[in-house]
């Protein structure tokens, strides 16, 4: 029993001796401890943006279908297909004169009703009208007036206009047609702003919100991106998906950008001014702790460090280091507290 507990023993103290001989190679001519060479990096303090990566579709963000409200041929045709239009600007006319005609004669029976009112106020304030008499010619001057609104509102309507600001997407109608009050004559999309349509994965449920800022990448323009922000947030997860729908506003002032294509949304959803940041490489963790090696006097110091969160392909760091520090980004694996290095020059 003694000598296998003897023969443990040994076993042990030879394996640490080995060990301990390779954590510090020694050159043999001098007897020293081999520097490991390494590469670097330094601390850096940068703004720090974190964003979700969604795709969606693009749509325009206001559509309508505009339709003649009265009877008539078509005279006047303004826009086609693909004209920017202003709200109020003119797309169509239909023949007016039938309805300026309406309109004199109801005019003209306006007036002569409110003289009838006129004469019969007098006639009943001097008792020679009974009221009731007076009550029907005031009626008369009801109808009168409505008919003579309805007759301007009609002459008003040859005139089509358009509701917004926007593009013509179809042109419904032809020149010298002739066409029933409610047929279809345009059809009309906003694209200033352009609308994104999109879904959010459930884990981000807590992160987006109305005014986050977006920017959105097109084919379109892939050199750059378009900025936006979201106006809408769904306010339930589909069952199917485990994801909700997003709206967001995005800039086409250029008019870039047309309705139905395919575009990917980046989300701001946190923003720092700062932050502490150092290569993924650098980052090792030992027994649960974060670590680094902070390169000082020709020495890899060991620091433990308290992550903040990770962004591409850097780690934020919230204490451990300060900005302007060394530290090792290669060959960490093979260094210990204290260990001699060398710097890897850049080539």
């Amino acid at each position: 029993m003694k000598q296998n507990t003897n023969l443990a023993f040994l076993i042990i103290f030879f394996v640490c001796l080995a060990g301990s001989a390779c954590g510090k190679k020694k050159d043999s001519a001098t007897g020293q401890e081999t520097a490991q060479n390494v590469g670097i990096a330094t601390v850096a303090s940068e703004p720090i943006e974190r964003r979700i990566d969604i795709t969606g579709t693009l749509a325009a963000w206001e559509e309508a279908t505009v339709s003649i409200e009265v009877d008539g041929r078509l005279t006047e045709m303004r826009v086609d297909l693909g004209d920017q239009v202003k709200k109020g600007d003119v797309l169509c006319r239909i023949t007016p004169v039938e309805y300026e005609w309406k309109k004199t004669q109801a005019e003209a029976d306006l007036m002569k009703a409110e003289e009838d009112f006129k004469r019969a106020q007098k006639l009943h304030t001097d008792n020679v009208m009974a009221k009731e008499q007076m009550d029907e010619n005031l009626r008369k001057l009801n109808v009168a007036r409505a008919t003579a609104d309805l007759a301007r509102k009609k002459l008003d309507d040859t005139v089509l206009r358009a509701p917004f600001d926007g593009a013509v997407g179809k042109r419904l109608v032809n020149p010298g047609e002739y066409v029933r009050a409610g047929s279809a004559a345009f059809y009309l999309v906003r694209l200033q702003p352009i609308k994104f349509k999109g879904d959010v994965p459930e884990r981000y449920a807590g992160d987006v919100h109305k005014d986050d800022h977006v920017l959105a990448y097109t084919d379109a323009g892939r050199d750059y991106p378009f900025p936006g922000a979201i106006e809408r947030v769904g306010p339930s997860v589909a069952s199917d998906s485990r994801s909700f729908p997003i709206e967001a506003s995005i800039d086409n002032s250029e008019g870039k950008i047309k309705p139905g294509s395919f575009a990917r949304v980046s989300i701001l959803t946190q923003k720092v001014d700062s932050m502490l940041t150092v290569p993924e490489t650098a980052v090792t963790a030992f027994a649960g702790t974060s670590r680094v090696f902070v390169a000082k006097d020709g020495k890899a110091v060991e620091r433990p460090i308290e992550i903040a969160g990770k962004i591409h392909d850097r780690v934020m760091v919230a204490k451990g280091v300060k900005q302007g520090d060394q530290v090792v980004t290669t060959g960490i694996e093979l260094l210990t507290d204290g260990k001699a290095i060398t710097i890897r020059e850049n080539k």
